[in-house]
């Protein structure tokens, strides 16, 4: 009976995840969740179900479900994200990542829903060892972004950056989806034809979509706005744990976000050069270490002021871990009498007093700002430390509606970066830009005296991350 009860344990183990694995081991986590609205679900192996909660992991053999008017992301191990949109089901069947690429395979299926795929650094890298499932066929990628929608009648997808390769779910082909099999459509961002759908009898469609159809056929517009742009824009939700992002929220990436504008940021795609990472992602398990303040001194001729007599605060999102420190307060006290303006989900977010209206009207011709105080950090997948802000600088431009912002840091293992972002305010105050790789999003006061802003940074060996506050010289 013994060796027996033995044997099913060993099957089981081979079963859910192709090795034997230490008796007392955990399955190692491949993704954590960015972003949880609505009713959003993780399903494990042995059938449990709990609610997602923002920065939980997730680990080979979970489902995930959305509900109505729901939308999970998640963020691999290795960059990758995947946004599900409402009343979707997404399996991870094996999410295993090999430096070496010998033994690195992915494999989803998408069982029923609305998925946008940004592939990670290992698929981008061997795309031969990535697949999604569908019940009509299976999608392979050359290093891409996509949409995916799938049913039991027919599978849908959309390439906005890269290629993709329909697969027939048949015989040899599920073995080797990508190496053995002839595809039967091979869809490019580069080409017109951005469209295929192939439905269970095997009729296939290819074309280009006309504006406004992505939003019908997907429920979402991927180029409104770069990467991550329309995967969250509505009210009553609480991605973060701790608040409502109000109506007119805009996604500049995954998980930046700017709230309430009442005009909207026209952004350009976010392509990273070769060899940079254009998707940061934390660290699975760890939680970002606290950054510390830079040596930057107060602004000259001012004294440090108390963060919650301000009129702009860093407050940090429960989910964040522990971040106290002096640019960072917790959110129960951010959120006293002030809004919500820019933030990273999930982490930290700039709360700013007097929560209706426009910039002061007389505000005109342009200004400068000196740097009140900075933290920073660099985030590598494995680990998050401290570094340092070295220089920065804000300058606005009010009969333009524009501002340029720069910051140089270092890093003992990211070596030396800067930044030099420009982009537009809007008449609210907010502002948000987008070099690259390189992102800038914050807000100025209603009067234009004060102003903060956080950052970040691509390398390629991790992300420059961090947050400012500033006074008008």
């Amino acid at each position: 009976m013994l060796r027996r009860g033995l044997l099913f344990a060993l099957s089981f183990c081979l079963f859910i995840g192709g090795a034997v694995p230490d008796a007392w081991a955990q399955p190692a986590a491949v993704a954590r969740v960015a972003v949880a609205v609505g009713e959003t679900l993780r399903v494990a192996p042995g059938g449990q179900t709990q609610a997602l909660q923002v920065g939980s992991s997730l680990t080979p053999g979970d489902r995930v479900r959305t509900g109505p008017d729901a939308v999970a992301i998640l963020v691999f191990s290795d960059e990758g994200r995947i946004s599900l949109r409402s009343d979707s089901e997404l399996l991870i069947r094996h999410y295993e990542i090999d430096p070496a690429g010998a033994k690195t395979r992915i494999e989803l299926e998408l069982i029923k829903g609305t998925v946008r795929q940004i592939s990670g650094n290992a698929a981008r890298q061997q795309p031969e060892r990535y697949r999604l499932n569908t019940p009509i066929a299976v999608i392979g990628v050359r290093g891409t972004d996509f949409l995916a929608k799938s049913s039991a009648d027919a599978v849908e997808a959309f390439v906005h950056e890269g290629n993709i390769v329909l697969i027939p779910l048949a015989g040899a082909c599920v073995a080797a989806p990508n190496a053995a099999c002839t595809p039967l459509a091979t869809v490019s961002a580069a080409a017109d034809l951005r469209y295929v759908r192939l439905n269970a009898a095997g009729q296939l469609e290819q074309r280009d979509f006309r504006p406004g159809e992505l939003e019908r056929v997907f429920g979402v517009e991927v180029a409104r706005s770069g990467r991550g742009a329309g995967m969250l824009a509505r009210s009553g939700s609480q991605p973060a744990g701790d608040f409502q992002l109000p109506a007119g929220t805009q996604f500049i990436t995954d998980t930046i976000f700017a709230a309430g504008a009442a005009d909207r940021f026209v952004l350009p795609s976010l392509v990273s050069p070769s060899g940079v990472n254009a998707s940061p992602v934390d660290p699975v398990d760890k939680p970002p270490a606290a950054p510390v303040v830079s040596t930057i001194p107060v602004a000259e001729g001012a004294a440090p002021v108390a963060q919650l007599s301000r009129p702009l605060v860093w407050g940090r999102f429960s989910s964040a871990g522990d971040l106290a420190t002096s640019l960072l307060v917790p959110f129960a006290e951010a959120v006293v009498n002030r809004h919500v303006t820019v933030g990273e989900l999930g982490q930290y977010a700039l709360w700013r007093s007097d929560p209706s209206g426009r910039l002061d009207s007389s505000l005109k011709g342009a200004a400068s700002f000196a740097l009140d105080s900075a933290q920073a950090w660099f985030v590598q997948p494995a680990s998050t430390s401290a570094a340092l802000v070295n220089g920065a600088s804000l300058n606005v431009d009010f009969d333009q509606s524009t501002f340029a912002a720069s910051v140089s840091m270092s890093h003992a293992v990211g070596g030396d970066a800067s930044l030099d972002v420009t982009g537009k305010v809007n008449v609210e105050g907010v502002f948000v830009g987008i070099k690259g790789s390189e992102r800038v999003a914050g807000a100025l006061t209603r009067d234009g005296k004060e102003a903060g802003y956080l950052f970040s940074k691509d390398v390629a060996n991790g992300t420059f991350r961090g947050i400012t506050l500033w006074g008008r010289k």
